[in-house]
């Protein structure tokens, strides 16, 4: 009777081809599931970086409110003849290259809830960066710093989350997300090279010391880019993709803040893509960022957009200048 219980009061277990299709279903599921949380990951980080952009976009209208133009793309000590003082100068290429001098992204602190670490910034003196990275040809770069003065260190340190984009990848020098920003302002269509250095004909929403008004922008408030992304990991001015460049605040060559656009031909008339969304190549000051398609934007009246890396160049380039006269095709 014993025997007869314990007999009737086993289980049987799964046999090894079942097992195996149960791991196999599991498995397949897991495949079946992994593109769809990718594809949520993403959209959760592109409306973040949707949200850093409207609300920088705020900033600057805030500023202009306040200031009666909107705020320089970087700002600092210049002399009359458009060189920079020995300070503020790059102490290896000479006084026609910034050393040091803010982006617009220290300017704007204020209008973004951020007055205590505006404050702490002394823009008297040099910017601070703790590591500079660059090269002069496509090779590996040398750090050229710290640099700067040390007074803005704190600051430069303690990069607010807004100028993160969650969909970048962060370059070698800044993998905690702390000095180096993911988002750059208009600086035109590189017809005169280059914003942070040159004052004079100028054609985008900023540029060093500028002071442009809404009312200079003709071409329309909508149609005329105002912030794009600009990752801090890919290839930025005289310096090879991995490293990091876009600093929080400190300005200089290959580390401005900037974004530009070739004119849509190059003199022998042809296409220039080189500073189309996304098209990475050295010494490149396009709009790149990490979003499948293309790259997120704000125009100047402060609605953000997506463009498409395969926007047409010519509308591309005519969506940089605050005052070409350029008829627009849908973009």
């Amino acid at each position: 009777m014993f025997s007869t219980l314990r007999g009737t009061g086993r289980r049987a277990g799964f046999t090894l081809i079942e097992l195996l299709v149960v791991i196999a279903i599991i498995a397949i599921l897991i495949g079946l599931l992994l593109p769809a949380v990718q594809k949520v990951r993403e959209a959760a980080a592109r409306t973040q970086c949707t949200n850093n952009l409207k609300q920088m976009s705020l900033a600057f209208h805030g500023y202009h409110d306040v200031y009666g133009y909107l705020p320089p793309g970087s700002s600092g000590p210049m002399n009359p003849d458009g060189s920079f003082p020995a300070a503020f100068a790059d102490p290896s290429y000479g006084s026609s290259l910034p050393w040091g001098h803010f982006s617009w992204a220290a300017v704007i602190l204020p209008f973004v809830e951020q007055t205590n670490l505006f404050n702490s910034i002394n823009f008297t003196v040099p910017a601070y960066a703790d590591s500079i990275w660059e090269s002069s040809s496509n090779s590996t770069p040398s750090n050229r710093g710290p640099a700067g003065s040390t007074v803005n260190k704190p600051a430069a340190l303690n990069m607010p989350k807004l100028f993160v984009c969650p969909s970048s990848r962060r370059g070698s020098s800044d993998p905690s997300a702390t000095t180096h920003k993911d988002y750059a302002v208009n600086g035109g269509t590189n017809n005169v090279c280059c914003p942070e250095r040159t004052q004079s004909s100028n054609d985008g929403l900023s540029f060093v010391n500028a002071k442009i008004k809404m009312t200079d922008i003709t071409d329309g408030t909508s149609n005329t880019y105002m912030l794009l992304e600009k990752s801090n990991y890919p290839d930025h001015s005289w310096l090879v993709d991995g490293y990091g460049s876009n600093h929080f605040f400190w300005v200089h060559h290959p580390s401005q803040g900037y974004v530009v656009s070739q004119p849509a031909t190059n003199a022998s008339g042809q296409a220039a893509a080189q500073y189309t969304p996304n098209v990475d190549s050295f010494n490149n000051r396009a709009t790149e960022g990490y979003h499948t398609g293309g790259v997120m934007v704000t125009m100047a009246d402060g609605h953000a957009q997506f463009i498409s890396n395969s926007i047409n160049p010519v509308t591309h380039n005519s969506l940089f200048t605050r005052a070409g006269g350029e008829v627009l095709g849908n973009y």
